[in-house]
């Protein structure tokens, strides 16, 4: 089974405090620039949440020059010592993030502290079997 963050667009308002929050518990700071996910407005009224979705073959693995990205326990993870904040990973997959502050790829831990402050209950953890 693979675990991932599912966000129902329905419910979501485009708020924005997944990535406050999300940014806040990775670096005690208030600000999207450094969240893991992002919330994009797609038209009037819809919202486009974008979060890593912790792919079987995961594209930002592959195209890594440095070898930052792993896939541990089912989780796509960059280790910030060995990344250079080259952008590659970011141009491959529209899933992973640039720490602007920190000039380094980020992506979702399913740490799951958006899940508890979401006003409208539009995200949560759900499990994917690897075959789909």
């Amino acid at each position: 089974m693979r675990k991932y963050l599912s966000v129902n667009r329905t419910a979501c308002t485009g708020c924005r405090a997944c990535e406050y929050v999300c940014s806040l518990h990775h670096t005690g700071a208030f600000n999207p620039a450094q969240s893991r996910i992002r919330v994009y407005r797609s038209g009037c009224l819809d919202f486009a949440t974008l979060v890593c979705k912790h792919c079987p073959n995961p594209i930002c693995i592959k195209v890594c020059p440095e070898k930052a990205i792993t896939k541990i326990d089912g989780l796509v993870q960059v280790d910030p010592t060995l990344c250079t904040g080259c952008g590659i990973c970011v141009e491959a997959c529209r899933m992973m993030f640039m720490d602007e502050k920190e000039n380094k790829a980020v992506t979702c831990d399913l740490c799951g502290a958006c899940i508890s402050e979401c006003p409208e209950e539009a995200l949560k953890i759900e499990n994917l079997g690897e075959s789909r």
